[in-house]
């Protein structure tokens, strides 16, 4: 079933075996072929059973399309074998394309509709992949195809993939208990049986002086925003000043809870409905912050008029706004709009040095704004460098989407070197394969391990890779930068524990039968 040629490294083979044998989650860095264990499994359950199905999940088109790839060049099936099932396919196709497939690759939203509508069936299926499994925990759709999978294929058997789980017990306990794995199969970059086949990656973070004619409004809105969080202290809503935006979000679930709780028992709740407004515009402004410090104020200029002309502020925000102090911010940092961050020139010369060495180098610089995106692209046509940005399909920051052909269309251009650098939002984080892409470039430092490693993984696959981490001192792009590291760490030992403690099973919940 394998395709002629097939060859498999000894670790990939190691961890099929396991994962033909029981529900397997396979942690292992980008690059080192996850994809191919999948097909290696995939190849013997439909050897086993001619009538036996596999369905790959993903959670995007372009990975979808990627698999479907992947998946017809290795295995040795007619072409009509396989079937690619999105959104973008109409019911009655994707229906009759189920039956007459053996290798189905779709996005789990159009698996779980058409289950629920019964246009497909699981009887059938041996083998259900799912691609960035860490995105199995709450109520992300693996989780109930998961559950509907189990229960109702004759032979159910799940493989989960991902770089990437998480730093915490729980979060890994939770993924384990959503895919229903009894096994996993982990590896880092220093695992014995990998450590031939990677490619080493320099990482290297460079500070970068956040400029004097940012402190007035900095310090401007530091001032509200320790009277926001001053207040939900007192409230007893947070535990101390020094608070984050997770603090922050967690702070209203804790304040929704006690006002429940306030109107059953006829207490008090004034002072609860001015926490929600602190808490509110405490978010407003520490996104502010976080704008002026670590991606400029031109982009924090921006944010400010969005937030002065947005139709449904809402109450709280549109009190923040009429703030005499606020007015005062609008004000400075409209003075201050042509000021581009330093990031923007450090940035800029960090490719010019790439591009020197290597005129034919690839480079992804990465950035969480649409309008820091627009400002790299600019800056680096002004120097000369070719650059197109690669965002997502919704329209947003006034930046207009990138529907899926065209973002297809932009990587095909990329591989192909029609330009130097692509500049990308977080939607290119997530195991799209660029093949040997010199150059990574994180714009801000990010707090959660997982989009790290997911970035740091676009570098590094088949050639020596670089990875370069711009932080404003003194801010949160520092904070971020050193938690991430630990969090990182944390979950390597994490994930090479956890093999040899079963994870508990979750309460059955209600499935697509007890619908029926």
């Amino acid at each position: 079933m394998l395709a002629a040629g097939f060859q498999a490294r000894e670790y990939q083979k190691k961890i099929a075996e396991v994962a033909r044998a029981a529900n397997t989650l396979v942690v292992l860095p980008t690059g080192l072929g996850k994809t191919m264990i999948a097909v290696m499994v995939a190849s013997e359950v439909l050897d086993a059973s001619p009538t036996s199905k596999a369905v790959v999940l993903a959670p995007t088109r372009p990975l979808v399309l990627q698999h479907f790839q992947s998946f017809k060049k290795n295995l040795d099936l007619p072409e009509t074998s396989f079937a690619v099932l999105t959104g973008t396919v109409d019911p009655g196709t994707r229906e009759l394309l189920w039956l007459k497939s053996r290798v189905i690759f779709a996005t789990p939203q159009t698996v779980y509709n058409d289950l629920r509508h019964g246009r497909v069936s699981m009887k059938e299926v041996g083998l259900a992949v799912f691609d960035e499994a860490h995105r199995s925990v709450r109520d992300y759709t693996y989780t109930k195809l998961a559950e509907a999978y189990r229960e109702l294929a004759d032979h159910p058997l799940i493989l989960g993939l991902t770089a990437s789980p998480g730093s915490s017990r729980a979060r890994l306990d939770e993924i384990r208990k959503s895919l229903f794995i009894e096994k996993i199969e982990a590896r880092t970059e220093e695992s014995e049986d990998v450590r031939e086949y990677v490619e080493r990656t320099d990482i290297e973070a460079i500070k970068v002086k956040v400029p004097a004619e940012y402190y007035d409004v900095t310090l401007r809105l530091r001032e509200v925003f320790n009277e926001k969080v001053k207040r939900l202290v007192s409230g007893g809503f947070l535990r101390d000043n020094r608070v984050s935006k997770k603090a922050l979000l967690e702070a209203r679930a804790t304040i929704s809870s006690r006002l429940a709780a306030a109107r059953a028992h006829g207490g008090p709740s004034g002072y609860i409905f001015g926490a929600i407004f602190s808490q509110a515009q405490a978010v407003v402004v520490l996104h502010a912050l976080e704008m002026i410090e670590t991606q400029g104020a031109p982009s924090l200029d921006r944010y400010l008029k969005r937030l002065k002309d947005k139709e449904d502020k809402g109450k709280a925000t549109s009190a923040l706004i009429k703030d005499p102090r606020w007015l005062r911010i609008e004000e400075e940092s409209e003075k201050l709009r042509a000021l581009e961050h330093p990031k923007v020139g450090v940035l800029v010369e960090v490719v010019g040095e790439q591009l020197a060495k290597n005129p034919e180098s690839k480079v992804i610089a990465f950035t969480q704004y649409r309008d820091t995106i627009e400002d790299i692209v600019k800056a680096l046509g002004r120097s000369g460098v070719s650059a197109q940005r690669f965002v997502g399909q919704s329209d947003r920051e006034g930046s207009e989407g990138m529907d899926q052909e065209t973002q297809a269309a932009a990587l095909e251009r990329f591989r192909k070197g029609d330009f130097r650098v692509l500049v990308s939002s977080s939607i290119g984080e997530e195991g799209l394969h660029v093949p040997d892409v010199d150059l990574v470039i994180f714009y801000e430092a990010v707090p959660s391990e997982i989009r790290f490693i997911q970035r740091r993984g676009r570098t590094g696959r088949t050639t020596q890779g670089r990875v370069v981490i711009l932080l404003a001192e003194g801010t949160v792009d520092e904070a971020y930068y050193y938690t991430t590291l630990r969090k990182q760490n944390r979950m390597h030992e994490l994930v090479g524990r956890a093999d040899q403690r079963p994870p508990r099973r979750r309460a059955k919940n209600p499935t697509l039968l007890d619908f029926a």
